[in-house]
């Protein structure tokens, strides 16, 4: 069976992964953290394909959703940063560059649970 739409949950960034956590740190001091995200941004999306195909146009919507663990003020442009590796791990899982993942709608919410989450809808 072949989806036209994929919806991914993915856990709360790691901190390190935020543009304005890097503070002239070294390159190096975030690559664990980076190769963690797009690990898991793969592991997700296989895990939402299933035994289904996706089959991606030449542009594929992004709807994101940044579930925030607190009340924090955060910077929305700041959490697309923070989740550049997960969408690397999803083009990677759906054999796609994501040069294709537009137009993008971002939005976000409260987690209750106060965990934080982000939930990435791809296709129309």
């Amino acid at each position: 069976m072949t989806l036209d739409r994929l919806t991914i949950t993915l856990p709360w960034p790691n901190p390190a992964l935020f543009p304005n956590a890097k503070g002239g740190k070294h390159w190096a001091s975030f690559q664990a953290p980076k190769v963690r995200a797009r690990q898991d941004g793969y592991l997700a999306a296989r895990q939402a394909l299933g035994r289904h195909t996706f089959s991606p146009s030449d542009r594929m919507p992004v709807s994101v959703m940044f579930a925030f663990p607190d009340r924090r003020n955060r910077d929305i442009e700041g959490c697309i940063g923070a989740i550049k590796h997960y969408v690397d791990g999803i083009a990677k899982a759906l054999g796609v560059d994501d040069k294709i993942f537009r137009p993008w709608t971002l939005d976000d919410c409260l987690d209750t649970k106060k965990q934080g989450f982000v939930i990435v809808e791809l296709g129309a």
